[in-house]
C-alpha cells in the first residue's frame, strides 16, 4: 500500500490525518481479505493511533482526504 506520493506505507510511519489536522502512527496495514476479516472492514486501509481518537480505520479508497507521510508535508 502506497501513499498518494508514491512512497510505500510502513508501520510506524507518521501521517497526519483529516485534511493534516491531526497526526497520528501507523499502526497495521490491512491489505488481505483474511486481515480485512479479522479487523471487520470491508476494503484495504489502514489503522492508525491518533491521540484524540484512539485506533482509526482509514480506508485506501478516501482519496478525498488521504493520510499524508508526515515528511512529505515538510
Amino acid at each position: 500500500m502506497k501513499y498518494l506520493s508514491g512512497k510505500e506505507i510502513v508501520v510506524g510511519d507518521e501521517v497526519l490525518i483529516e485534511r493534516g489536522k491531526t497526526t497520528g502512527v501507523i499502526d497495521k496495514i490491512i491489505e488481505s481479505e483474511e486481515e480485512m476479516n479479522q479487523w471487520n472492514v470491508e476494503e484495504p486501509g489502514v489503522l492508525i493511533k491518533s491521540m484524540p481518537f484512539g485506533l482509526v480505520f482509514w480506508p485506501q479508497s478516501n482519496i478525498e482526504d488521504p493520510i499524508v507521510f508526515k515528511n512529505d508535508n515538510k
